[in-house]
């Protein structure tokens, strides 16, 4: 039998060690509300879901399997505070994702929400600093869109 004072010594530790585990996991990028991400953070948020996206498409043999995807990535976006100028299209990137979580391919082929022109100009601007952006180049494939 466990005594109470081992059992609560045992509960305390645990909850420290899940703790600690949660701090490792949850990185450097994760940014409370208030604290705004700069340009690279937020870049390594959106490269890195844009490269889980495309490999997506490739790998996976459902839509379902590829709606599993975008949701990690809606999931990875929703406690990020982006750089204040990119607020509006956070906002609007994330409900662009949402809604083609019924028809996940369709992103594809539907135009993405884009920050004003100078921001795009500014973001694209650092993507190839990024390592997470090596293949994504979002923000500066966009110039060429209407």
């Amino acid at each position: 039998m466990v005594r109470p004072s081992t059992l609560a010594v045992l509960t305390v530790s645990s909850f420290a060690a899940i703790a600690l585990l949660f701090a490792a996991c949850s990185g450097d990028d994760a940014k409370p509300a208030g604290d705004a991400s700069t340009d690279e953070q937020y870049l390594k948020i959106i490269c890195t879901g844009l490269s889980n996206f495309s490999d997506a498409l490739v790998s996976k043999t459902s839509s379902d399997e590829i709606a599993k995807v975008i949701k990690e990535y809606i999931a990875s976006l929703k406690p990020v505070t982006p750089p204040q100028d990119l607020a509006k299209f956070h906002k609007d990137f994330q409900k662009y994702l949402q809604d083609a979580l019924d028809d996940p391919t369709s992103l594809v082929t539907k135009t993405p929400p884009l920050p004003s022109e100078d921001v795009r100009r500014r973001i694209a601007s650092k993507e190839a600093n990024v390592p997470e952006c090596k293949n994504a180049t979002f923000f500066s494939a966009s110039k060429a869109r209407p």
